[in-house]
């Protein structure tokens, strides 16, 4: 088959890991595989956080500008428990169903790809019965509901780790690792890395650097604590707050009031930003000296490649304590340490800080096995592995 004749369909998304996975798989095909633009069709939701409008879905902003198809459909997040958002989840599911075949009777794809979450469900189940073949990708450490009706329907299903396969079918399932985005390795000042990020990092340079974040959507549990410890931490460290730009507690615009009413010394030592785009984080990754905040499987991941050292605080809420799990990996071997979510507001943010890197002093961690538990070429592996039935 030509490339001129291949269409992709690219689905998943609802939180930043899903969406992370699914962009770097479209810019491998248009940059490495030289896919034509036309070709690739990204179906993600148009469902933002609890509270906020419909339409201001983390997809629907990414990809605002990009120039391949992409369709945004009525998905509902996915409920174990039934309570008063139930109903209109399931409907929103429903109609998501309906979206998802009208998509892919217009756009005939050629093969469906997915990299998660509660967008991708209907979207495969509607591949399913077109009998177009599904390749799913798994990040996490565990395995959530969306992922786990996804893999009933699909041909081939790649793990980012090896515990993980014991969830899915035998025969179907290898383990890739996970994808990891480019950006992640670039170290150095570009012309559009972020100006007040830069302006931080060659300021006060005998500080330590601390990056801080809730995930792609933010946390606004921890905004408020870091909020609350702002002029303890500032005495000793340079902190980057991501607090994403969530519409109902507007954490952001409370943590841009709070800078200005610090003193001077202090602001030049806090940027506050709703999110970190991709010319910027493989600066901060690489350039902080210790990440704190939540623990999504490409967060962990990523974290694992560049061997770098965290405090996670996952959130307890999600399906099988799945960010506790992907946590845990980095804690086995000693690069991190986890505050559980219920000591979060009672707790001195600085001093589980020193104590952890007391801890860091004392211990002795194997970097050879972090090296195999962290493969990097899994994007290039996977997209071999599914092309070449095509090309």
């Amino acid at each position: 088959m030509l490339k001129s004749q291949l269409k992709i369909m690219i689905t998943g998304g609802g939180s930043g890991g899903h969406l992370s996975v699914a962009k770097s798989i479209i810019d491998s095909l248009i940059t490495d595989y030289n896919m034509p633009v036309e070709n690739i069709i990204y179906v993600g939701g148009d469902l933002g956080m609890e509270g906020e409008q419909i339409g201001n879905s983390l997809e629907k902003k990414e990809f605002k500008e990009s120039k391949f198809l992409k369709y945004f459909i009525r998905a509902g997040k996915l409920q174990r428990k039934i309570s008063f958002n139930t109903v209109p989840l399931l409907l929103r599911s429903l109609l998501g169903f309906f979206d998802s075949i009208s998509i892919i009777k217009k756009n005939k794809p050629t093969l469906l790809i997915s990299s998660g979450g509660f967008v991708s469900v209907p979207v495969c189940i509607a591949g399913w019965i077109f009998h177009k073949p599904i390749y799913l990708h798994e990040q996490t450490a565990s395995v959530g509901l969306a992922n786990r009706i996804v893999s009933k329907f699909a041909k081939k299903i790649y793990v980012a780790y090896k515990d993980s396969l014991k969830f899915f079918p035998k025969g179907k399932s290898v383990h890739s690792g996970n994808i990891v985005r480019k950006e992640i390795f670039e170290k150095q000042i570009t012309p559009d890395t972020n100006k007040d990020i830069v302006a931080l990092m060659v300021t006060n340079k005998s500080l330590p650097l601390i990056y801080i974040s809730g995930g792609s959507l933010g946390s606004h549990s921890i905004n408020t604590k870091v909020f609350e410890s702002l002029n303890s931490l500032l005495r000793k460290y340079r902190v980057i707050l991501q607090t994403g730009d969530n519409e109902v507690y507007k954490d952001y615009e409370k943590g841009v009031n709070i800078k200005r009413s610090l003193q001077s010394e202090y602001q030049q030592r806090f940027v506050v930003i709703k999110y970190i785009d991709s010319h910027s984080i493989g600066y901060v990754l690489n350039n902080m000296n210790l990440f704190v905040g939540r623990s999504g499987a490409n967060t962990v991941y990523e974290l694992g490649v560049l061997k770098k050292s965290a405090l996670f605080i996952p959130i307890p809420w999600v399906t099988h304590n799945e960010q506790y799990l992907n946590a845990k990996v980095l804690s086995d071997i000693g690069t991190a340490n986890i505050l559980e979510e219920k000591y979060l507001e009672q707790c001195n943010l600085e001093e589980e800080i020193e104590r952890f890197q007391r801890q860091l002093e004392m211990r002795s961690i194997d970097y050879d096995k972090l090296e195999k538990l962290f493969p990097t070429n899994s994007l290039y592996n996977i997209l071999e592995d599914i092309l070449s039935s095509y090309l």
